[in-house]
């Protein structure tokens, strides 16, 4: 029960972090997941959780890059990562979640407006984007050394 109560405030805790952020993108997906509904049985490896999210945020970053990489391209449209979407379905679903077998998706979003040479990348949006990626990558990078420490601190007092 002490692991499923971390575990619930952790999630908890990011969910809350990327929302003070405004870094979660659809606010709907959000509010879809709700924590108290999940079970130690689904996940109860938190650090799986974290590694999936840096996972899913190194590959964003490459998106973006190359998004930036083909702003003159002719005909170019932008790519993006869709992680958050199966990370909430897979933690809705029923039976247990194994993350690290959770792949992020490169997408190709076609909502945003086309320039007169076919290319819909806008620069203004992508280092928005860029942005907004570093932040969760910094805050799945700080859990995750959080996470460590508690760890370690437990192995060192276990050793006394």
């Amino acid at each position: 029960m002490l692991k499923m109560a971390g575990f619930q405030r952790l999630a908890r805790f990011l969910l809350m972090c990327l929302e003070r952020q405004g870094l979660c993108k659809d606010p709907a997906l959000r509010e879809s997941v709700d924590i108290r509904k999940l079970q130690m049985s689904k996940t109860n490896n938190m650090i799986a959780l974290i590694e999936a999210g840096i996972k899913a945020e190194s590959l964003r970053q490459k998106a973006i890059a190359n998004n930036i990489a083909n702003l003159e391209t002719p005909g170019y449209r932008r790519i993006d990562v869709k992680f958050e979407e199966l990370l909430a379905k897979s933690l809705d679903s029923s039976g247990s979640v194994d993350l690290s077998k959770l792949e992020p998706q490169i997408y190709r979003p076609r909502q945003t407006p086309v320039n007169s040479n076919g290319n819909d990348v806008s620069l203004e949006s992508e280092v928005g984007a860029m942005i907004k990626n570093s932040l969760r990558y910094t805050l799945y990078i700080r859990l995750l050394n959080k996470k460590y420490r508690g760890i370690e601190s437990a192995i060192n007092t276990g050793a006394r």
